[in-house]
């Protein structure tokens, strides 16, 4: 099989947050484990993607309080800290954890974030792959800043304020990637959901090797 380096960039900085869905930001991290968080010292996991017969995978370990992250691979272990000056290469990798971070944690990330991000909530909104009533918060981000500026994320939430599915918008526009969110398992009590697909089968992007300590 060819391999492939698929990503759906996240930026780091969001709009102001409207007041009146702190809330419902608050109630999505919660259903995922946010409180659990604080205790984290180290996170390790390998991210899988696959369209077609085209595959990628990456194998990362963060350490959140040190803001160190170690990129491992059979070539050896690349280890550097965010918020300091990177190399090019750093840099590069630096993008490609974002990504796949926020794919394992993105619920947390909006609590994070949440003074820094616009949202607003929709209700009784058909997921367009299950075809299912939720209710659909979306995120947007800013348009100047992080690595993809502009983009917007509509989350589809259950009663239980867990995503069923979300999709991707590339600078706010119309859908770019829509998957589920599924095969969700409790690590330490921190809620990952392992497995994300499209409707057609066609695109699918998984986590193993999952280690919370």
């Amino acid at each position: 099989m060819k391999s492939i380096l698929f990503f759906i960039p996240f930026a780091f900085v969001f709009w102001g947050c409207q007041p009146e869905n702190a809330s419902l930001t608050d109630d999505l991290a919660k259903a995922y484990g946010v409180e659990h968080f604080a205790q984290v010292n180290s996170l390790e996991f390998i991210f899988h993607v696959q369209k077609g017969d085209k595959m990628a995978a990456r194998h990362w370990k963060w350490y959140p309080k040190e803001k160190k992250v170690e990129s491992i691979s059979p070539q050896g272990t690349i280890a550097y800290r965010q918020g300091t000056d990177l190399t090019e290469k750093e840099k590069d990798l630096d993008a490609k954890f974002v990504n796949d971070s926020y794919w394992l944690l993105f619920p947390f990330h909006v609590k994070w974030d949440r003074d820094n991000v616009l949202t607003y909530v929709q209700k009784d909104v058909e997921s367009p792959i299950a075809k299912q009533k939720t209710t659909m918060l979306t995120v947007q981000y800013k348009n100047d800043d992080g690595y993809t500026p502009g983009d917007a994320y509509d989350l589809y939430l259950s009663e239980k304020n867990e995503i069923l599915e979300w999709t991707y918008r590339k600078g706010g526009g119309k859908p770019t990637k829509t998957t589920t969110w599924e095969e969700t398992k409790d690590f330490n009590g921190i809620k990952i959901a392992t497995m994300h697909r499209d409707a057609t089968g066609d695109f699918k992007l998984w986590f193993d090797g999952i280690v919370v300590e």
